[in-house]
């Protein structure tokens, strides 16, 4: 696969958490507001070579591709991300590994919604096992003046830690405080 920047989708994640009651309380009072909650699931098999990542993602739930490989990196807080869809994870396993990637790490996102509504932006508000209930809000580098509003309407929800760490990032640092 190789790297085309052109097509290339461009973010600054930021990243929160939640509490398990307060999670359930948020997305109750979501679907009481009838907030739009598109659900799904997948797991992300990560692969490593020198600084350089990628991903295989399976979904679980109906999605289209079932499996794509994403090639990503970060810069000053940016993550750029590349993503194709896959046969299967095998040939997907194969290419990459040709390509001098080597699995690392597996994150699974067991229960997840991508959560919106009119004025309000998307989020991804995922269960992940061994890290507990966290989400996610992607704002485009062309409107990074918003970061400061989104994380105000995070706090104001109830939404604690809030980071721009990868989700890779906050495995890893869990795995090494076990």
């Amino acid at each position: 696969m190789k790297e085309n920047r052109t097509n290339a989708k461009q973010n600054i994640e930021v990243r929160f958490f939640f509490t398990t009651r307060d999670a359930k309380k948020l997305l109750t009072r979501w679907r009481k507001e009838r907030a739009q909650m598109r659900f799904y699931s997948f797991v992300d098999h990560y692969f490593t070579k020198g600084r350089s990542q990628a991903k295989i993602r399976r979904w679980r739930s109906s999605h289209r591709p079932r499996t794509e490989t994403i090639l990503f990196y970060r810069n000053n807080g940016v993550k750029t991300e590349n993503s194709k869809p896959a046969q299967s994870f095998r040939a997907a396993s194969r290419e990459l590994k040709l390509l001098g990637y080597k699995p690392y790490l597996k994150i699974l996102k067991k229960k997840a919604w991508l959560v919106s509504k009119k004025g309000m932006p998307t989020y991804a508000f995922e269960y992940v096992p061994r890290l507990g209930w966290t989400g996610e809000i992607e704002i485009p580098v062309k409107h990074r003046e918003k970061i400061s509003d989104r994380i105000a309407e995070l706090r104001r929800m109830g939404a604690t830690n809030l980071t721009k760490k990868s989700m890779l990032q906050l495995m890893e640092e869990r795995l090494k405080r076990q």
